[in-house]
């Protein structure tokens, strides 16, 4: 379970399906997920938006957002969280769609810088 998925309650997990490891959360908790990784100080790297299907996922479109870490992990938390909410906004789905979110906490972050 990575850090994002250990901070959301199961009334986000809840409603979200399993694609291997990955969450699809149906939107609005897939926007509270963002949220809540704010407050838990993870960053929200990419989003993915899938049509569910009877056989698997397909996709739909998916976020291009990149920014360079400086140092300042508050702030790289807030500039990719809010581009994920921004996607998810112009991206806004129904019935029949979920998103993956891609995060990882600071810890996670500076392991894989090195």
């Amino acid at each position: 379970m990575d850090a994002l998925e250990a901070a959301l309650p199961h009334t986000i997990t809840g409603p979200a399906i399993r694609s291997g490891n990955e969450l699809v959360l149906p939107f609005a908790e897939a926007q509270r997920a963002v949220g809540l990784a704010s407050e838990h100080r993870i960053a929200v790297l990419g989003v993915e938006a899938f049509r569910i299907l009877e056989d698997g996922l397909g996709v739909e479109t998916y976020s291009g957002y990149g920014f360079s870490f400086d140092g300042n992990w508050p702030a790289y938390v807030r500039v990719n969280n809010d581009a994920a909410l921004s996607f998810m906004a112009a991206n806004t789905m129904g019935t029949g769609y979920g998103y993956i979110l891609t995060a990882t906490a600071e810890e996670e972050f500076n392991r894989l810088q090195t």
